[in-house]
């Protein structure tokens, strides 16, 4: 027999039946990531609808540095 390679054709059954059950198991779990993917719902910004986008008002955007002990601090940024 061989060390290097399967030729007994016990081997070989072998090495068939767990190249099988290695290939169900990365179809199995393709198909369940696959459905978990498709089941989020998740949508782009602002939905795929032909209907007007939410507005939740003006942007309130403040630019002031950050203070440390009454100075401005070099490293919050």
């Amino acid at each position: 027999m061989s060390t290097r390679t399967a030729v007994a054709p016990i081997e070989q059954t072998y090495l068939v039946k767990a190249w099988l059950v290695v290939v169900g198991v990365v179809l199995v779990a393709a198909t369940a990531i696959a459905l978990a993917l498709a089941m989020t719902g998740s949508e782009p910004a602002g939905g795929t609808s032909p209907g007007p986008v939410a507005d939740y008002g003006p942007v309130k955007v403040t630019h002031a540095p950050f203070l440390v002990n009454g100075g401005v601090c070099g490293q919050c940024r």
